[in-house]
């Protein structure tokens, strides 16, 4: 292995330059090595090659490179993550720098998993020794993405550059002969699955689970798994549901966390039987079933928010309740002059928002107000809830009650959206929807943006190379009957073996490749989980991918070794079950 050091440089600036003196180094590791700094200058670290030369200090020395950045992660990720997932982070960061590490193969030429390795180890310590008062608060977020990023950028490079890649089909061809109706299992009237296995020439090896539903035999619950039990199979025999599937984001890597909201609570959109459990307070991508006049259900895919979202605010004492509808695009000052309208801030827009005099302002979290400031004489902030949203409106909405001048009463929330929904989830983003033109990813139109959660989207730093888990659904019609279905996607990752995971992009490939004319993504990672019901048992047909598994490792190639449904999984916080009506 080449180690030399590049005198008055950066480890950075020596690995550019070994990168233009070979002919045998992908020139897309340029780019690759820059990513998590700004720019060249941003690389502190000795100027070696070595990937293990990381620090001077003794310990470095007694104990090598991996065991001293994993006691790092595993103890300086704790003021942002509980202890379980610090040591889920180092142990991932152990994983990939293992498997980086050189063959031993005698060859001293400067290679791309060195290179790669390098990156890893110089930006971990970059990122965990930042003094930088707001990335500070992000190194959980973003030694998570970096690991995912190492690893992922690692397995596509090999790929690109493995000679017998062009004799396997893309994802898509491999799609195409196995994902589609006629390849599908039907397990219970108008519920069919199927699964892609194998390689590929774009992804390498995949493991994805197919689920495709008649729309017209269906009916969708969507449900806070918390209040009965996180383990799916169990929720959906409860529930009585055929098939199921895990929903939505939830606050989990956010470094802000504050009461009354903590993690595993559900960000955006849930509506659950009519109850509206949480509102659509970011302008987000959902799954929506409702019920038309006649008594049929529907299941679409729209972009959802709060503008025509009517608050009901009461208090004890307080006989009719204060009815404040959200504009659909209103300023502060616009919201200040119409009394009985509102003004919603959340988190992809500020994170403190500014009350003016003439105004009031709930911080609201769910069903509930957590702070509010009443008319100041002269202008305040109120600070913007992580998971909630602040409420602007005029005081003359609520001018002579109580609440004007009591800050003890408390403030219950419940909402009416402005159409009629029985069912819903939140996710995104849209991938494609062919019924309005709408056909590539943008995250900051759906308010993935500032620091609204998942902050792995909205912060993200690695701009969709990340392989990972995936949960993607879409609407297309049935190539056979010509019925409408929902197609549900589980995509499998984090195994060496068995399946890489995608990329959004690839994702919603995927979707288009299945026939989908309209498709959109669902929280994906180690909590993504499908389960349908095989004869009287319901069984996950996922693999796990909460721990990165190397080659060999017990979830091998020996297909028949592993039940996916008893290896160790992240919960499942938020569900889609599906109930037959035929």
């Amino acid at each position: 292995m080449v180690s030399h050091v590049n005198d008055g440089g950066t480890w950075l600036s020596a690995a550019f330059l070994a990168i233009k003196q070979s002919s045998h180094l992908n020139d897309d590791l340029y780019g690759i090595l820059r990513a998590f700094g700004k720019d060249d200058k941003d690389a502190p670290g000795p100027a070696s090659l070595d990937p293990d030369a990381v620090d001077d200090n003794a310990t470095v020395k007694n104990v090598g490179a991996i065991t001293y950045l994993k006691d790092r992660i595993s103890t300086e990720l704790l003021s942002e993550v509980d202890p379980d997932q610090a040591l889920m982070f180092s142990r991932r960061f152990v994983s990939v720098s293992s498997l980086l590490e050189g063959d031993n193969s005698g060859d001293d030429r400067v290679t791309t998993k060195q290179l790669l390795r390098l990156a890893l180890h110089r930006r971990t310590v970059q990122i965990l020794s930042t003094t930088d008062p707001i990335v500070s608060k992000r190194k959980a977020l973003r030694i998570r993405a970096l690991v995912d990023f190492i690893w992922s950028v690692s397995l596509v490079l090999e790929l690109k550059d493995s000679p017998d890649n062009k004799q396997y089909p893309t994802l898509a061809e491999l799609s195409h002969e196995r994902g589609q109706q006629s390849s599908c299992n039907e397990f219970a009237p108008g519920f069919y699955h199927s699964t892609i296995e194998g390689l590929t020439s774009d992804f390498g090896p995949v493991h994805i689970n197919i689920l495709r539903i008649n729309t017209s035999t269906v009916r969708m619950k969507c449900i806070d798994a918390r209040e009965i039990t996180t383990d799916l199979p169990t929720l959906a025999k409860e529930m009585g549901a055929v098939a199921a599937i895990s929903g939505g984001f939830f606050l989990y890597s956010e470094p802000d966390i504050q009461l009354p909201s903590k993690r595993t609570d559900p960000v955006g959109l849930l509506v659950s039987d009519g109850e509206i459990e949480g509102p659509p307070v970011f302008q987000r991508s959902a799954i929506i079933q409702s019920r038309q006049n006649n008594g049929k259900r529907t299941i679409g895919l729209s972009k959802i928010g709060m503008a025509g979202t009517t608050c009901y605010c009461s208090w004890e004492g307080q006989n009719t309740p204060l009815e404040l509808t959200i504009g659909s695009s209103m300023s502060y000052d616009e919201a200040a002059d119409i009394a009985f309208h509102a003004h919603c801030v959340h988190r992809a827009d500020f994170e403190r928002a500014v009350v003016r005099k003439g105004q009031c302002a709930f911080a609201i979290v769910g069903k509930r107000v957590v702070e509010r400031v009443m008319s100041p004489e002269c202008q305040e902030e109120i600070h913007v809830p992580l998971a909630g949203f602040v409420l602007l409106f005029s005081e003359e909405a609520c001018s002579g009650t109580k609440i004007m001048n009591d800050d003890d009463v408390e403030i219950n929330v419940s909402y009416a959206l402005p159409l009629p929904i029985e069912n819903a989830m939140a996710g995104g983003p849209m991938f494609f929807s062919d019924d309005d033109g709408h056909d590539s990813i943008d995250l900051s139109s759906e308010d993935f943006k500032g620091s609204a959660p998942p902050i792995t989207f909205s912060q993200d730093e690695t701009h969709d190379h990340n392989l990972l888990p995936r949960m993607g659904i879409g609407i297309a019609k049935c190539s056979i009957s010509g019925d409408e279905q929902l197609v549900c996607a589980a995509i499998d990752g984090r195994n060496l073996d068995r399946a890489l995971g995608l990329t959004l992009k690839g994702t919603s490939d995927l979707l288009r490749s299945l026939g989908c004319y309209k498709a959109m993504n669902l929280d994906g990672g180690s909590s993504k989980r499908m389960v349908i019901r095989d004869q009287n048992e319901f069984k996950v047909v996922c693999l796990s991918t909460t721990e990165i598994k190397a080659n060999n490792a017990s979830n091998s190639n020996d297909k028949t070794s592993a039940n996916p449904a008893i290896e160790p999984s992240r919960p499942v916080h938020s569900a889609i079950l599906f109930c037959s009506e035929a």
